[in-house]
């Protein structure tokens, strides 16, 4: 069983433009670490490093341009081993709606579970931030 961080946000921008955002090494610099790591898209080893964390964060990407990216996250992070972060994104009006999903084992704690929900909500909101903008980069962590 899972606990789930979801979240959904509509961005002013083609949804292709939104999937090479989040599929892309230099994407993610821009919203979310600019410690990246990546040999591109679906099938690719991610790795992303973060200035308060001891090791790297591995991921294994599957991607279906331009509707979905997804993590599944490994090493030596035991809140985040085994778990999985997808990125589903429709269409909508004048832009994208994008939905974002990470799921974690029940045995997680909530001031954790919290604490990353929230954190992913400010890299969420960064995302939109940075491909409104026309992709300046401003990473949401360091």
């Amino acid at each position: 069983m899972t606990r789930d961080v979801l979240l959904a946000i509509e961005i002013e921008a083609e949804p292709k433009v939104v999937y090479d955002t989040i599929a892309s090494p230099e994407g993610l610099a821009a919203f979310w670490t600019p410690d990246v790591r990546s040999e591109g898209a679906d099938g690719a080893e991610l790795s992303l490093g973060f200035e308060a964390a001891p090791t790297r964060l591995p991921a294994a990407v599957e991607a279906d341009a331009p509707s979905s990216v997804s993590w599944a996250f490994g090493g030596d992070w035991p809140a985040w081993a085994g778990s999985t972060a997808s990125w589903s994104l429709q269409p909508s009006g004048q832009g994208t709606t994008v939905v974002f999903r990470h799921g974690f084992p029940d045995s997680m704690p909530e001031y954790d579970f919290g604490s990353v929900a929230l954190t992913w909500a400010l890299v969420v909101a960064r995302l939109k931030d940075v491909v409104e903008s026309g992709g300046a980069p401003d990473p949401a962590l360091r």
